[in-house]
């Protein structure tokens, strides 16, 4: 059993090549969870001992696939007559579906490799769009903070949602009702309405930018724009991409 078993799935006689390009391929097919070496090698079709060839460890293996992610997520289009602040909304909901779809990404090394390289499209476009650096910086990192915060919240809440087989309504109903007359505040809240948590999110994304347009003068719409329809997709990988050392 062992080493052939495994790579024996693809097929008889030699397992499949793994290039650069299918490495990278591979960790993006892997969705909704950090890779992991075994993981990696059922996704290739190969043995374990082969994706050591290729990582050392299940550290490189993060680092690896954070920057895979990181250089193949799309930004937003430009364009010379949108305003910053849109762009900025539609990149905090993509960056926000960028780490619910490859937790990896989350609490990779800061500024390093790949995560590197996506500061720096995002800061370039921020300077197409007319935003000083300072500002695009002082935006960026404000949006950043938002999507990992309130993001890794919402996502915890879907997960509790899914585990107790309740949307959130149900989940607060069943917290009132274990707390009977000692919450009058969440038992206020229940009455008026939660806001869905994509909405949620929006708006705050949204009041930031709004505070970082009032400081040069510019007022923004009361209400964020709507989301687009637009299907969010990784790019293809890029060839010769190598982890960090």
């Amino acid at each position: 059993m062992g080493a052939s078993s495994t790579e024996g799935a693809s097929g008889r006689g030699r397992p499949p090549r793994v290039t650069p390009e299918r490495l990278q391929q591979a960790i993006l097919e892997i969705e909704g969870e950090v890779p992991t070496i075994p993981g990696l090698a059922r996704q290739l079709g190969v043995s374990v001992a082969t994706v050591y060839t290729h990582v050392r460890g299940q550290e490189e293996l993060r680092r690896l696939a954070a920057d895979v992610v990181f250089d193949a997520w799309e930004l937003p289009a430009p364009s010379p007559r949108r305003h910053w602040a849109d762009w900025l909304l539609e990149y905090a909901r993509d960056a926000r579906r960028m780490i619910e779809r490859y937790p990896a990404a989350h609490g990779s090394r800061p500024l390093a490799g790949g995560q590197l390289r996506y500061v720096d499209r995002v800061l370039r476009q921020l300077d197409d769009l007319g935003m000083s650096r300072n500002d695009a910086v002082y935006a960026f990192h404000q949006v950043t903070l938002l999507i990992l915060g309130l993001g890794a919240q919402i996502e915890a809440i879907r997960r509790e949602e899914a585990s107790a087989g309740l949307e959130l309504w149900g989940l607060l109903h069943d917290a009132l009702a274990s707390h009977p007359g000692e919450l009058p505040a969440l038992a206020g809240l229940e009455r008026e309405g939660i806001p869905p948590l994509d909405t949620a999110f929006d708006e705050l994304v949204w009041f930031t930018l709004t505070g970082i347009a009032r400081r040069h003068g510019e007022v923004l719409p009361t209400e964020p724009p709507p989301a687009s329809n637009a299907s969010i997709a990784p790019k293809q990988p890029v060839p010769g991409l190598e982890s960090d050392p």
